[in-house]
């Protein structure tokens, strides 16, 4: 008999949702909104990381949010200042090892997400750092504050999936100063 644990199931099952639901989330948006019209491009958003961004549509399934796919390359050793993003975002490790770490705010690491007898560990202790290797995943709210770096001799590639509030810059500085809202 097989035992679950179940902070790995509901671990796994945030993971697998959030990726199934990209599959499903806007799908007449998606075929509405215009394609791009060029090669997909890099930008360096830090020293030795540069970030692709494969695809974004609106959401009719989260009003008032942007569905985005991405690919992020550290390059051995380069890291990228403590940020946040305006949404969810899940990371998927795809090559390399991915140090992550939580500066603010909560996160969930899947070990071992793809294949099928994961893990799941809870972060909330600030300065708390994972490395993730293949097939690793970490998922996260608006509230995760977190550096990021390449922890291999090899570039580490990461996917992402977010879900983020339309309109906001996708990446927020920790230091960014947001002003005070007028009426």
């Amino acid at each position: 008999m097989r035992h679950f644990n179940r902070r790995a199931v509901l671990g796994h099952a945030t993971v697998a949702g959030a990726a199934l639901g990209l599959g499903t989330l806007g799908r007449a948006t998606a075929q509405e909104a215009t394609p791009p019209t060029g090669p997909i491009t890099g930008t360096e958003i830090a020293p030795g990381v540069v970030a692709e961004v494969f695809a974004s549509a609106p959401s009719d399934r989260a009003p008032g949010q942007t569905v985005y796919v991405a690919r992020f390359t550290f390059q051995p050793g380069a890291e990228i200042f403590a940020h946040s993003h305006p949404g969810t975002t899940v990371d998927g490790v795809v090559s390399g090892s991915f140090g992550w770490t939580l500066e603010a705010g909560t996160a969930r690491v899947v070990r071992g997400a793809t294949s099928g007898t994961s893990t799941a560990e809870d972060l909330t202790v600030p300065g708390t750092e994972v490395i993730l290797e293949v097939g690793d995943a970490i998922s996260y709210e608006d509230d995760a504050v977190h550096t990021a770096r390449g922890a291999s001799a090899v570039p580490t590639i990461v996917h992402s999936s977010q879900v983020l509030t339309a309109g906001e810059p996708r990446m927020m500085s920790d230091d960014m100063d947001m002003g005070t809202p007028t009426a």
